[in-house]
Formats: structure tokens, sequence, C-alpha cells
């Protein structure tokens, strides 16, 4: 059973976070890659309708200017409150500037980045998941499937 749904704003993004996730996380939650920012949210807003699970929206933010990302996040859950019911939590977190970002490597296409993610040491994994928007998806994700995966 679907605990959750994961949407990015593209398919790379969804094979960095199935890497960058805990296996426990990423066997409850359902990624769904969708083809860029406003297709996400459409996605999300439909999701919230139909599906009434937890959903954590991630999109590069395109800018480290930080009121820009508030204003972002503002603007987003401002189109999806319409959507969602107060016992269907949902939260959108935004990667300064992307979550490619993470990786802090410049990477050119999706068979470089699908090699890079093949080669990562389990101790590369963990360094990487103390990332902060690693931190806060791990916490929302456990938090919001807690009742359905125990």
């Amino acid at each position: 059973m679907t605990a959750a749904f994961l949407i990015t704003d593209r398919p790379t993004d969804v094979a960095i976070l199935e890497h960058l996730l805990p296996s426990a996380l990423t066997q409850t939650i359902r990624f769904y890659a969708a083809d860029g920012n406003a297709s996400a949210i459409s996605a999300a807003a439909t999701l919230l309708i139909d599906r009434k699970r937890p959903i954590a929206i991630v999109l590069d933010a395109d800018t480290k200017n930080r009121s820009e990302i508030q204003e972002k996040i503002e603007l987003t859950n401002t189109m999806l409150y319409p959507a969602s019911s107060p016992e269907v939590p949902f939260k959108v977190f935004l990667a300064a500037p992307s979550i490619a970002s993470i990786l802090s490597a410049s990477i050119t296409d999706d068979a470089e980045l699908k090699e890079m993610l093949d080669r990562l040491t389990p101790d590369q994994i963990q360094a990487l998941q103390r990332h902060p928007l690693i931190q806060q998806l791990i916490e929302f994700l456990s938090t919001v499937t807690q009742p359905i995966a125990s």
C-alpha cells in the first residue's frame, strides 16, 4: 500500500531521491516525476483530491535567494490549499538551487547521473543524507507514513 507520494519536477530528481532516502521510506512511498514545476503542482493537487495520501512536493528553486525561495513555497502552498484537506498533510520543499546540487557535481546527462549514483558508497550516501533538504524530507515522510507503515 502506498503510504505517501513524493512528486518532483523532473525524472532525474526522482533518481537522486530514490538513492538518498532510506530504503524503509522508499518502500512505502510512490515517486512521481512531473515535467516542470507547473506539472508537479497540478499532479500534487490531483493526488491530494483523488488519493487522499500525504504528499511531499520537491521542486528546484532555481535560486539561492532565501526570500525568493520562501515566496515560491508560499505561492505553491496557496495553489494547493484548495485541493487539500486537514486530514491529508502535504509539504512543499524547494532545493536551492536544485536537487542535483546536493551531489556537488556538475552532471551533463542522465547516463552520467545514473553512473554517479551507482558508484556512491554507503558512507557517501550517509554523508549526503545529512543535507538539510534530505533531512527535512526524511522527517516529514517518516512522520506521515508512520501510522500506515506500522
